[in-house]
C-alpha cells in the first residue's frame, strides 16, 4: 500500500484508478441487446496489462478502506475482466489473474462480489487440472475463497457448475499426485482445503471422496507425517467426510491411524486450530450411538483423557473459549453407555467441570469438614458469580449423563473426587430449585438462562434416579434440604400449573420450558416420600394421567423440549446419510418426564396401600384409564424412554414386557401343538408343547442336553420335576415366545425364582420392578440367533431361490455350493398362513426338506430377514443409493417387486405393505426406474403397483416420450402413464 499521506495518497489512488480504466477500456464491448457492457479481449498482452493494473490499484486498499468510493465503483468492472481472463484459460495469465482475484477477495466484503460468484466458479473450476499445475495453486485458493462466501440461494446453481465440470473428481485426482512427489506441501494443503470447503457445503460431493481407496490410503499416510500443516489438512478432510454417515463408518472401519492422529492433534502442543478440528472430527464420528461405540472401542481412554484435560487446564482467555466449547460438546458422548464412562471418572471429570463453574478453582478449596448447610451457602455465592454462563448447560448435561449411566456400586469416595462430585450435585440442585421457584418468570427468550434451567433440572432428575445409590441418596438429601419449608407450596404450584394444560382445551403447550421444569420438578419432588404423599392427596396422579392423555392427542403440535444453547454449525446442518437412533429422552421427552413422575407416584401408592385406602390408584376407574393410556404408549411409536417407563408402571398392575408383531406371531405357534417338536410333561398331568429352536434362543436352560444334531421325527418328551410350579413355567414360556406376560400376584414369587434360574434377565428385572436404566433399548426377540452356526442345527427346511448368477456360495452348515437358506418351519409358519397350511397338508411338498421360492437370492435374504426380525431390510440409502448406476438400482428394486408378487400368492398382507412402501420410496428418489418397474410389475400382473409406478412416472412423461423409452411398453401401459401425466398436470404439477 502506498506510504504517502493525505493528498498524495488520494492523488496516487486517482492516478492508479485512471490507469486501471485505461487498461479496462481496451476490452469493454457494447452488446446492442444488453444494457451492460461486456469485457472481452483475447489479446494476451492486454490481458496481462489489465491484470497488472488491477493489482496495482488494489495495492492502495485494505479491508479497512474497502468502502472507499473508487474501489466500490470499480468492483463490477474488475470482476467482469477477471471472469473473462480466467475463463480464457491462457497459462501465461491465469495464475496472475487468480492471485489478483485472491487479493480482491481479501479486500472487499463478500457481499459485493456475490453477483459474480457463479461466473467466477465457472471460470476457475476448469483450471484445477494437473496439466496447469503452476496455475492451479492460486486458482484453488481463489475458488476456495469464492465458495466459502457463496450465498445459500446460489448454492444449487454453483453445485451444478461444479458437478458439470467434475471439479471434485479433478481435486481428488490432484491430491493423488502428492504421494508421487509431484507437488509441494503448500499445494496439497490448498487443494485439501478446497475439497473440504466443497464437502462442507455440498453433501453430494462426499461420496467420491470417501469411496476413493487411493485417496483414503493417501490421507492415512499423510496423517502419520510429522508436518503439522499436512496433518491439519488431513484432519479437515476427515472431518468433512465424517459429515456423511456412510463416510464416517468407512473411516472407522480402519480407523486407528486416523484416530491416533486426531488425538495427538488435541494435545496442548498442537496449534489451537488443529485442536479444535480434532474435537470436531471426534464429535462428528460420534453422531450415532453405534459409530460412537466403534470409536470408543479403539481409543477410549486417550480420547477421554484429552477431553477432560482440555476442559480443566489453563487460563480461560477469550481465544480458548472456542476450544472449551468443542471439548464440552465432545464430552456429551456421556449420553451413551460405554466403557468411556469409567475413564471420565478415572480422570476426575468432577474437578474438570468445577473449573467451568468456579473461577480459579482448585480441589484444595473444598472443605471436607463443611456441613451441607455451609456447602449450600458457598454454592449460592458461586452461582451468583455467574462464571462462564454459556458453558453451564454443558456442565449439567455432562454430569447428569454420567450419573444416569453409573453402576449401582459406584462410590466417589473410593475414587478420591467425593468433594468435587458433592459440590456439583449441590450446585445443580440449587439451580434446579431456583428454576422451580421462578415458575412463570422463566423466560424462554433468555436462551442461556433458559437452557441452564432445563439442563440443571434434567441433571438433577438423572442424579435422583441414578443406579448409583451414592449419587441418588446425595441428590435426594441435598434437594430435600434446599427445598426446606417451601416444598409443599412449590409442589402445589407445580400441580396447579400442570392441571391447567389438559383442562384448558388448548392443543399447544403455553410454555414448553416451564412445562418441562414443572414435570421434572414433580418427578424429583415425588422421589421424596413426604412430597409423594402430598402430591397424591392433591390429585397429582390423576392430573399426570390427564396430561399424558392430552399429550397423546396433541403430540404433533408440541415442539422440541430442548433449549440447550448448542447451535449447529452450518456444516452440521448439512449432515447426510446418518441413521441415528433417537436419544432416550430426545423423542417425546416431555412425555418421559411425566411418566417418571407418574411412576414414582404409582410406586409410592402401592407401598402405602397396606396402611391407607385413600390413594386413587385403588379406584378401578383410574386403574382402567391408567392401563389404557400406558398400553397405548408402550405399544405405540413413541421414544424408547416413554415406552420403557409405560411398561415399568404397568408392571405394578401385573403386565410385564412389550407386545409386538413378532411376539404375537410366535405366540400363535406356541398355542398350536402341531407346530411343536418337544413336549414338557408336568407332575400334575398337564403338559406344554414347545419348539426347541425358540427355547434355544429365548430360554436355553429349559432344553435337555443334546448330543449335537437336531432329532427329527417324533416329538421329544421331557418330564419336569415336581418342584417346578406348572403355572409359573407356563408364564415363563409365554414370555419366552411373545416377550409379554400377564401375572397374578399369587404366581409372582414363584415366577421370579424360575426367571432367575433360567437367566431371563429382562423378565426378572420387570418382575422385581427394577427401574429402567437410562438409555436402555426396547428388548427384542432375537430370533436371528437361530441362524447362527451354534443353533442352525435346529433347521428343518431349506429355502432355495430361483436360478441365480452368483459365482460362488459357501454355506456354514452344509457342502452345497448353490445359494440357499437354512430355516425353521415353526418360524416360517408363524409368519405365513400359506406355509403353515402347506407344512401340515400331508401332501408331498409338506415332507420335503427343500422349498423353492420364486425370488432371487437377494430377495430371499430380505424375505428371511423379515421372517426372523419382522423387518424388511431397506435398500442402500443416501449417497450410496444416489451413486449406484441404474442397473444396480434396478437389481435392488427387483428384489422387492419379487417379494411383493410372492406375498399375493402366500397371502402376507403386512409384508406386501412393507414392500410397497420401499418400492414407492425408491421410485420417489429415482423416477427413471419407473418404466422398468412398470414392465416388471406388469409381468407379474401386479396392477396396483403398476398404477403407483405410473403416478411416479407422470412428472417426467414428456421426457420419457421424447427419449423413446415409452416405445418399449405396451399401448395399454403407455396410456396408463399418459393418463397419470394428465391428472398430474391438472392438479398443478
Amino acid at each position: 500500500m502506498a506510504s504517502s499521506k493525505g493528498g498524495n495518497t488520494t492523488a496516487h489512488m486517482n492516478t492508479l484508478h485512471q490507469r486501471l480504466y485505461h487498461a479496462l477500456n481496451l476490452g469493454f464491448r457494447r452488446v446492442s441487446d444488453e444494457k451492460e457492457k461486456k469485457w472481452e479481449c483475447t489479446d494476451i498482452e492486454i490481458q496481462r496489462h489489465v491484470v497488472r493494473s488491477v493489482s496495482a490499484f488494489l495495492d492502495c486498499f485494505s479491508r479497512a478502506t474497502a468502502n472507499h468510493r473508487l474501489i466500490k465503483d470499480s468492483i463490477s468492472d474488475i470482476a467482469r475482466a477477471l471472469v473473462f481472463i480466467l475463463g480464457y484459460r491462457n497459462r501465461a495469465v491465469v495464475g496472475l489473474a487468480a492471485n489478483v482475484l485472491i487479493k480482491l477477495l481479501r479486500i472487499v466484503p463478500p457481499s459485493l462480489l456475490q453477483l459474480y460468484s457463479l461466473d467466477l466458479v465457472e471460470s476457475l473450476s476448469p483450471l484445477l487440472s494437473c496439466q496447469q499445475m503452476e496455475a492451479s495453486f492460486p486458482c484453488a485458493v481463489a475458488l476456495n475463497a469464492v465458495l466459502v462466501n457463496v450465498r445459500e440461494t446460489k448454492e444449487k446453481e454453483v453445485w451444478r457448475v461444479l458437478e458439470e465440470g467434475r471439479t471434485v473428481v479433478s481435486v481428488v485426482g490432484n491430491l493423488h499426485n502428492f504421494s508421487e512427489g509431484k507437488v509441494s506441501v503448500e499445494w496439497f494443503q490448498e487443494m485439501a482445503s478446497l475439497l473440504s470447503t466443497v464437502m462442507l457445503k455440498w453433501p453430494q460431493s462426499r461420496y467420491c471422496v470417501w469411496n476413493s481407496p487411493d485417496l483414503m490410503g493417501l490421507l492415512e499416510s499423510v496423517s502419520q507425517k510429522p508436518d503439522m500443516g499436512l496433518r491439519f489438512a488431513a484432519l479437515k478432510l476427515y472431518s468433512s467426510v465424517a459429515l456423511c454417515g456412510h463416510g464416517a463408518n468407512e473411516l472407522l472401519d480402519n480407523g486407528k491411524p486416523m484416530l491416533d492422529m486426531m488425538i495427538s492433534c488435541m494435545d496442548e502442543s498442537s496449534p489451537q486450530n488443529a485442536r479444535i478440528e480434532g474435537f470436531k472430527l471426534a464429535q462428528r464420528l460420534a453422531t450415532g450411538n453405534r459409530e460412537c461405540l466403534k470409536m470408543i472401542n479403539i481409543c477410549s481412554e486417550p480420547l477421554v483423557k484429552a477431553t477432560v484435560w482440555t476442559i480443566s487446564s489453563g487460563k480461560l482467555e477469550n481465544d480458548r473459549m472456542a476450544l472449551l466449547v468443542e471439548a464440552c460438546k465432545l464430552a456429551l458422548i456421556t449420553r451413551w453407555e460405554g466403557k468411556h464412562h469409567t475413564y471420565f471418572w478415572k480422570h476426575r471429570i468432577s474437578e474438570a467441570l468445577l473449573s467451568l463453574v468456579v473461577e480459579s478453582f482448585c480441589s484444595e478449596s473444598l472443605d471436607c469438614n463443611a456441613s451441607l448447610e455451609e456447602e449450600i451457602s458457598v454454592a449460592e455465592k458461586v452461582l451468583n458469580a455467574n462464571f462462564l454462563p454459556s458453558l453451564r448447560s454443558y456442565v449439567w448435561d455432562i454430569i447428569g449423563f454420567l450419573a444416569a449411566h453409573c453402576e449401582e456400586e459406584f462410590d466417589s469416595t473410593s475414587r478420591g473426587d467425593e468433594l468435587g462430585l458433592n459440590f456439583l450435585v449441590t450446585c445443580a440442585c440449587l439451580t434446579f430449585a431456583r428454576s422451580v421457584q421462578k415458575g412463570y418468570q422463566i423466560c424462554q427468550n433468555d436462551i442461556i438462562s433458559a437452557s441452564q434451567s432445563e439442563s440443571a433440572s434434567r441433571a438433577v432428575l438423572m442424579m435422583i434416579y441414578s443406579p448409583s445409590k451414592y449419587i441418588s441418596s446425595r441428590a435426594r438429601v441435598t434437594l430435600s434440604f434446599i427445598i426446606g419449608e417451601d416444598g409443599e407450596q412449590n409442589l402445589y404450584s407445580l400441580v396447579n400449573f400442570l392441571s391447567y394444560i389438559p383442562s384448558s382445551g388448548g392443543y399447544v403447550l403455553p410454555n414448553i420450558l416451564q412445562t418441562t421444569v414443572c414435570l421434572v420438578g414433580l418427578a424429583c419432588y415425588s422421589s421424596i416420600s413426604q412430597y409423594a404423599s402430598f402430591t397424591l392427596r392433591n390429585q397429582g396422579l390423576e392430573i399426570l394421567l390427564s396430561f399424558c392423555s392430552w399429550y397423546q392427542r396433541n403430540r404433533e403440535n408440541i415442539g422440541a423440549s430442548s433449549f440447550a444453547p448448542y447451535p449447529q454449525s452450518s456444516a452440521e446442518k448439512r449432515m447426510c446419510c446418518w441413521e441415528c437412533t433417537e436419544d432416550w429422552d430426545n423423542k417425546d421427552a416431555i412425555l418421559l418426564y411425566a411418566l417418571l413422575a407418574l411412576a414414582e407416584l404409582v410406586n409410592h401408592s402401592f407401598s402405602e396401600q397396606s396402611r391407607t385406602e385413600e390413594f386413587s390408584i385403588k379406584r378401578e376407574s383410574v386403574k382402567d384409564r391408567l392401563c389404557t393410556t400406558l398400553e397405548e404408549i408402550r405399544d405405540g411409536s413413541y421414544g424408547s424412554g416413554p415406552r420403557w417407563y409405560a411398561a415399568y408402571i404397568l408392571s405394578y398392575l401385573g403386565y410385564y414386557g412389550f407386545q409386538d408383531k413378532l411376539g404375537k406371531r410366535l405366540m400363535r405357534a406356541y398355542e398350536d401343538e402341531e407346530c411343536s417338536d418337544m413336549r414338557l410333561l408336568f407332575a400334575n398331568g398337564n403338559n406344554a408343547s414347545v419348539n426347541k429352536v425358540i427355547l434355544a434362543v429365548r430360554c436355553p436352560t429349559l432344553l435337555p442336553p443334546e448330543e449335537g444334531a437336531h432329532r427329527g421325527g417324533s416329538v421329544q418328551e421331557i418330564r419336569m420335576s415336581a418342584n417346578v410350579d406348572t403355572l409359573a413355567l407356563v408364564k415363563l414360556l409365554e414370555f419366552a415366545y411373545s416377550g409379554y406376560v400377564e401375572v397374578e400376584s399369587t404366581t409372582l414369587k414363584k415366577l421370579k425364582t424360575l426367571a432367575k434360574h433360567c437367566k431371563s434377565k429382562v423378565l426378572l428385572q420387570m418382575l422385581c420392578r427394577g427401574r429402567p436404566k437410562w438409555g436402555s433399548s426396547i428388548p427384542r426377540i432375537d430370533l436371528p440367533l437361530a441362524l447362527t452356526p451354534k443353533l442352525i442345527h435346529f433347521s428343518d427346511v431349506i429355502l432355495v431361490p430361483k436360478e441365480t448368477n452368483m459365482a460362488s456360495f459357501n454355506c456354514r452348515l452344509c457342502s452345497s455350493t448353490s445359494p440357499h437358506a437354512h430355516c425353521h418351519r415353526v418360524i416360517l409358519s408363524s409368519g405365513c398362513e400359506y406355509l403353515r397350511a402347506l407344512f401340515r397338508s400331508g401332501m408331498q411338498e409338506s415332507n420335503l426338506d427343500r422349498l423353492n421360492v420364486p425370488v432371487s437370492w437377494l430377495g430371499l435374504t430380505k424375505l428371511v430377514n423379515w421372517f426372523y426380525c419382522d423387518e424388511l431390510p431397506k435398500p442402500p440409502s443416501g449417497c450410496r443409493w444416489s451413486n449406484m448406476d441404474t442397473d444396480a438400482k434396478l437389481q435392488e428394486l427387483q428384489a422387492y417387486v419379487e417379494i411383493y408378487s410372492l406375498t399375493e400368492w402366500w397371502i402376507m398382507e403386512d409384508l406386501q405393505n412393507d414392500c410397497a412402501k420401499v418400492i414407492l420410496s425408491c421410485l420417489e428418489s429415482a423416477r427413471e426406474l419407473s418404466i422398468k418397474t412398470i414392465e416388471l410389475a406388469a409381468s407379474f400382473s401386479m396392477w396396483k403397483l403398476v398404477e403407483a409406478a405410473a403416478e411416479h412416472a407422470a412428472p417426467i412423461y414428456h421426457q420419457l416420450r421424447d427419449s423413446g423409452e415409452l416405445d418399449e411398453l405396451d399401448d395399454e401401459l403407455v396410456n396408463l402413464i399418459r393418463t397419470a401425466a394428465v391428472q398430474f398436470s391438472q392438479q398443478g404439477g
